[in-house]
């Protein structure tokens, strides 16, 4: 299947059970038909992906309901068949109503990470919705509510007039402090973003950088505007970085390079050979709830992939993240040069 001549914009609505997703859905696909933007619509759910799809018919040209389990793991087949599906359109954007458990960083993950889904479906944008009036007070839940909102690019708020002022101001900084990133929208604000992405109203004035999938070695960096205003969705999509790593890399090094990577990234993972276990091999993650203690496994077998690192973020800045590759790692890079001269 070949991709459309111009990618589509792709927008995840990710927030914890009953934050009001599907409501939200409702009052905004018709503030984007009154810009004249064509939205399809992907719901995931349990139970109800039906029931809420047929609520949604008359607002959408396309409407899909994915039931069972996540889009981020076990329905994650069906969500990338639904979007390779869909017809190509102008003017059109894809929304994604992701049911309330799923876990965003494996779900930006396999957006990114597969060329086709990627070459397709960009900027990806992802909206925390927040139930102001239930934020942190889900018992158990409260860790995945925080994992939910931690790589968003925008933020919505529900139900906050509901609850009184200073509460508001205390869940807003929580999430700043947790999530400066993010930019907070309305129904309104977002849709003239989208309207904006999908006419390239933008590529006239020259404010829009390159927008093209990112591709081996290589990441699209865009930059708020110099007048330090926030830019627009296409400042805030997510793209990934592959960076090629030395045959053997110091496991102390690798370390200290993890966890100073910048903050733009929020996911970083690959395939290594420890200096220190010659013919041992591990996958290493490191998300920004474990910056400080990445996780490593060893894998039971020598992987088909060369050593590689895959980075994952917003506004990805490759040539900085080489030089500090290539920084970190000179000693490995010119030990495993020294035994490449001597097997000569």
């Amino acid at each position: 299947m070949s991709p459309p001549a111009s990618p589509r914009p792709l927008v995840l609505l990710v927030g914890f059970l009953g934050a009001g997703k599907t409501t939200f859905l409702r009052e905004f696909l018709p503030v984007l038909a009154e810009r004249n933007v064509r939205p399809a619509v992907v719901l995931n759910d349990y139970g109800n992906a039906v029931i809420d799809a047929q609520t949604l018919k008359t607002l959408a040209e396309e409407v899909h309901a994915i039931n069972g389990s996540c889009v981020c793991c076990d329905a994650s087949s069906g969500l990338a068949d639904a979007l390779l599906n869909l017809p190509d359109r102008e003017r059109s954007v894809v929304l994604v109503e992701c049911n309330g458990t799923t876990d965003p960083f494996r779900l930006i993950e396999l957006l990114t990470v597969q060329p086709e889904l990627h070459s397709r479906f960009h900027p990806l944008l992802l909206v925390g919705i927040i139930d102001a009036s239930r934020w942190q007070r889900r018992a158990f839940n409260n860790a995945l509510e925080r994992m939910q909102i931690e790589p968003a690019s925008h933020l919505l708020f529900t139900r906050d007039s509901s609850v009184e002022l200073k509460r508001l101001r205390r869940v807003k900084e929580d999430i700043q402090w947790m999530n400066p990133r993010a930019e907070e929208i309305t129904a309104e604000k977002f849709a003239n973003e989208l309207q904006r992405l999908v006419t390239r109203d933008d590529a006239k004035s020259g404010s829009v950088h390159d927008s093209t999938p990112c591709k081996e070695e290589e990441a699209h960096f865009h930059p708020r505007p110099a007048d330090g205003e926030h830019g627009h969705s296409l400042s805030h999509g997510f793209c990934v970085a592959q960076l090629t790593l030395p045959k053997r890399v110091s496991g102390v090094a690798l370390m200290q390079w993890l966890q100073e990577l910048p903050s733009e990234v929020i996911r970083a993972k690959g395939v290594v050979e420890l200096e220190e276990m010659p013919g041992r091999y591990f996958v290493f993650n490191r998300t920004d709830d474990n910056r400080e203690n990445p996780t490593m496994f060893l894998l039971p077998a020598e992987p088909s992939v060369p050593p590689t690192a895959v980075l994952i973020g917003v506004r990805l800045h490759f040539d900085r993240l080489k030089e500090q590759v290539d920084k970190l790692f000179a000693d490995s890079w010119q030990s495993n040069l020294g035994k490449i001269e001597q097997q000569r």
